[in-house]
């Protein structure tokens, strides 16, 4: 009866994005009972809630409070004319008070951003007057200093505080002031970070990584040379930065000195406490790491980061691209080498210089890959004292990436994956109680998404094509569900072509299709950056006997023929144009060639 009452609910806040999603995700979840009970070291039940509060608070004291790596090389400083700093303005404040997310926990002092955003002049203009008083003393009201850590479990014993990870809310007037100076930063920024790292920039995804180094791997696949891939895993990553090595990258890196004093304000003194069962944990302090939920952390992470690249790059570049052998996403990092020797040494170089800003490999979760038709004897890789185990498979950034290439392999993990989020909706899908609208809306927003997540980089055989449309065909027919037959008095299963014309969509190929198309566009006109050039570029070496696999552009190739055959790859710099021809690819439903 409970779920019933649910299941109505969901249908009447169709319209109401918000409640839709939220009462559906309750019921895909499953019932998750909160634990009050955890166990300390020696297995022993701890039960009142005071205490499991407390020991809470021992483990995030502990996590976040790394050991401080005192080693590295003497900092160089180049001294520049410093540019005039201007102080805040009050539109600034208020474009960033009106970019505020709606719905988000409070700090300690729970005010919400709502109160900012409707609270009128009066509210701004004291939050205006605060900040440029903080702006001139470059230290923050000690409430901005303490964050409130929420508990999660993610998966595993719920009586076990290393299955948590803790999420930390902050003052709402000090995100203002933290976006303020991640907003003057940025253009400095842009400039300093390489092209190398994708993570938390504008203009980037998983997917400009996921689209490069499958090209390169492809291609040093058809032509028969050997990729070596050492997947680097770091301990903590952004709990480790030794906050004194942070304020020197950055002054050496080019930031102004105001800035960097300002960041050092919004970093020193911070203190936590845990918040869990409605209890307050006491306060404890955070001496490293950077502030979890601060707009200024992911940014300062890849400006630590950019320090330490700087000492590993020695100018060596891939043939294919002419660009470093490193990728990042922040700190998911792939180090690339056409030899063992050559992967080695790099790897060895990032794991001295990450040392000196606090970052320490995790030896476990660090694997070593090599892409090729005959794959190496061996079972690990040795860096320095690390030995990282050799393996067939890695999910990097969501994506399989395995020794032989196999694109099929990834395609049948995201069907996998759709079918785990399939049946934890089926008894949605299935239900009477929901209109076909709303069982609709489910597919195009949980199960599709997962199935083609990275599709853009996807050369899909006819095989693939079906498989995928197969899984599609098994969800339509729970949200249309049987016919029935008046002359038989049964119900009957509907065929494809019915299926077809009850959805009257773009079937999930189009959508595929469509997808590639769009993304084609964006690389083609990223004009001498690696996504392109390691499109355009080849390996300039013989190619074995046999036939090719399928390439991504001769799939790209034959789409556009089939739109308009007159069209070129140059027609992507026309954006008008080639929205037209994304749209067009929508409508050409059926199996890819």
């Amino acid at each position: 009866m409970h779920e019933k009452k649910k299941i109505e609910e969901i249908e009447r806040n169709r319209s109401n994005t918000r409640k839709f999603f939220k009462e559906s995700g309750s019921i895909k979840a499953g019932f998750k009972p909160q634990t009050r009970i955890l166990s300390d070291d020696f297995g022993n039940l701890i039960t009142e809630e005071k205490e499991v509060v407390s020991h809470f608070k021992e483990y995030f004291n502990q996590l976040l409070n790394q050991p401080v790596v005192e080693e590295g090389n003497e900092t160089i400083y180049y001294h520049t004319a410093e540019p005039k700093i201007e102080k805040p303005e009050r539109e600034e404040i208020d474009n960033i008070i009106n970019k505020l997310k709606n719905n988000r926990a409070p700090g300690e002092n729970n005010i919400v951003a709502e109160l900012l955003k409707k609270g009128g002049t009066e509210i701004r203009r004291e939050i205006m007057e605060m900040i440029s008083i903080i702006w001139d003393k470059e230290t923050l009201p000690e409430d901005w200093n303490t964050a409130v850590i929420c508990p999660i479990l993610k998966k595993g014993d719920p009586t076990k505080t290393k299955n948590y990870r803790g999420i930390s809310l902050l003052d709402t007037c000090y995100k203002v002031y933290s976006s303020l100076i991640l907003e003057r930063i940025n253009p400095y920024v842009n400039e300093i970070v390489g092209e190398y790292q994708s993570g938390f920039r504008k203009g980037k995804s998983t997917l400009d990584h996921i689209f490069t180094l499958r090209q390169i791997m492809a291609k040093f696949y058809e032509f028969d040379k050997e990729l070596h891939l050492i997947f680097i895993d770091y301990k903590q990553a952004y709990d480790s930065i030794n906050r004194d090595k942070l304020w020197e990258a950055l002054e050496v890196l080019g930031i102004p000195k105001k800035y960097v004093s300002l960041i050092k304000g919004c970093n020193n003194r911070t203190v936590c406490r845990v918040r869990f069962l409605q209890e307050m944990s006491e306060t404890f302090e955070v001496k490293s790491g950077l502030r979890q939920g601060d707009a200024l952390s992911p940014t300062l992470f890849n400006l630590a980061l950019e320090k330490a690249m700087r000492e590993v790059w020695d100018g060596r570049k891939m043939e294919i691209c002419g660009k470093r052998v490193i990728l990042a996403y922040a700190d998911d990092i792939v180090v690339m080498g056409e030899t063992r020797e050559e992967v080695m040494n790099t790897a060895s170089k990032l794991l001295k210089a990450s040392k000196t800003i606090g970052l320490r490999v995790n030896e476990e979760k660090t694997k070593y890959l090599v892409v090729a038709r005959r794959s190496p004897n061996t079972d690990h890789i040795t860096v320095d004292d690390y030995s990282f185990k050799k393996v067939e498979v890695f999910k990097y950034l969501g994506v399989n990436i395995n020794s032989n290439n196999d694109m099929h392999e990834e395609i049948n993990d995201r069907i996998a994956c759709g079918n785990r989020c399939y049946y934890s909706i089926m008894r949605l899908l299935k239900s009477k109680l929901l209109s076909r609208n709303s069982k609709t809306l489910l597919y195009h927003s949980y199960l599709r998404p997962i199935i083609t997540y990275a599709s853009e980089t996807w050369s899909l055989t006819k095989g693939d094509s079906k498989r995928l449309m197969t899984f599609e065909r098994k969800v339509l027919r729970n949200i249309y569900g049987p016919k029935f037959d008046a002359e038989s008095q049964t119900y009957e299963r509907r065929n494809n072509q019915e299926l077809q014309e009850l959805y009257n969509r773009p079937n999930i190929i189009a959508y595929i299709r469509s997808k590639r198309l769009e993304w084609f566009g964006h690389v083609w006109r990223a004009d001498g950056q690696v996504i392109k050039e390691v499109l355009i570029n080849t390996i300039n070496k013989k190619r074995p006997l046999g036939r090719p696999r399928t390439r991504w552009v001769d799939v790209i190739a034959q789409d556009i023929k089939n739109i308009e055959e007159a069209s070129s790859f140059d027609d992507a710099y026309d954006r008008e144009k080639w929205r037209g021809f994304v749209m067009a690819a929508m409508a050409l439903n059926g199996p890819i060639s």
